[in-house]
């Protein structure tokens, strides 16, 4: 079985486009309702006599609290598949309903990589006209508290688009206006504050279809969640422009320093990589089902189709999947 159709089988038996839209919504309404508790007792140990007012500065505050609103989405996206769809909330992350970490590990690996690409040669020309947001000292203790919250950040948005919304429109058709683009252009949507023509985000919309081509091909979130942390560390810990998600970075520019270049390196060294990485990945299928059709040919039986595999990058043959759960 090709990995998308076993990404999107646990969702093959609620797979309605009424469900899938209404499912969509209740997500997003309840995410927004639990967040804003999540975030109103954030903000309330960060008031005055509270007992994070003093460990925290404000900038970093604001910044924290953005990120703490995100865990709002995992319990409102773990009702609705429950409850709506009647399938396990796990099985958003894959169809075994469990993160493969080896993908997180390459992902997070390859994201991290492909930013110091981009962004040291800035940074290294740039130098005069970037400074340091906060003493190392200041800087190291708010980066290791935020780096949990960067991670359920990054984690939840994949959750939503690339686990919830890929999986239900990929149970219904193989189109990949279907269940890569439409996810990726409501991601761009989602991120308003770097929209540019058409009123979205074209960086965020490429990024989504980087998202989904890997998961699409690993038939897991690990993949894809490993390169969004690794991209956020990066943008909101390392290099941030000022008065944008600067509050916990290590380093800002001012706005009037050209960052295109960066910006423009990541995303085309992703999409590149990508779209390699898909055409690997076919060419593997397309290569492992023309041997089992051959042997079950030649062995007098009619061709069957291919046993459901986990593809995983770097392995020699991909591992059966675990046998699902009762």
């Amino acid at each position: 079985m090709h990995p998308l159709r076993a990404f999107s089988a646990p969702a093959q038996a609620r797979a309605e486009l009424w469900r899938t839209a209404l499912g969509a919504a209740l997500a997003a309404g309840l995410a927004i309702g639990f967040g804003a508790l999540a975030r109103r007792g954030f903000f309330a140990a960060m008031a005055e006599g509270g007992p994070l007012a003093t460990l925290i500065p404000p900038g970093a505050a604001d910044m924290l609290g953005t990120l703490v609103g995100f865990l709002g989405v995992w319990p409102a996206l773990w009702l609705v598949v429950r409850v709506l769809h009647r399938r396990p909330g796990a099985t958003l992350f894959g169809p075994d309903g469990r993160v493969n970490w080896r993908h997180f590990r390459i992902g997070l690996g390859i994201s991290l990589g492909v930013g110091a690409l981009a962004w040291l040669p800035i940074l290294h020309r740039h130098g005069p006209e970037t400074f340091a947001l906060a003493p190392l000292g200041v800087w190291a203790p708010l980066a290791l508290a935020a780096a949990p919250m960067i991670f359920i950040q990054a984690a939840a948005e994949e959750l939503f688009f690339r686990g919830y919304l890929l999986q239900q429109i990929a149970a219904r058709t193989w189109s990949i206006l279907g269940w890569s683009v439409l996810p990726s252009a409501l991601f761009a949507m989602a991120h308003p504050a770097a929209a540019g023509p058409l009123g979205i985000s074209w960086y965020h919309f490429v990024f989504g279809l980087v998202m989904a081509a890997v998961t699409s091909r690993t038939a897991n979130l690990g993949g894809a969640i490993g390169l969004h942390l690794g991209t956020n560390l990066v943008n909101l810990l390392i290099v941030s422009p000022e008065r944008h998600l600067s509050g916990l970075a290590l380093f800002v520019y001012p706005p009037g320093m050209d960052a295109r270049a960066a910006i423009y390196t990541y995303i085309a060294v992703m999409f590149l990589g990508a779209t390699v990485f898909m055409a690997r990945m076919d060419l593997r299928f397309l290569r492992e089902w023309k041997a089992h059709k051959r042997a079950t040919q030649s062995a007098g039986r009619p061709a069957e189709p291919l046993p459901m595999k986990i593809y995983a990058p770097g392995e020699a043959t991909p591992r059966p999947a675990p046998p699902e759960r009762p």
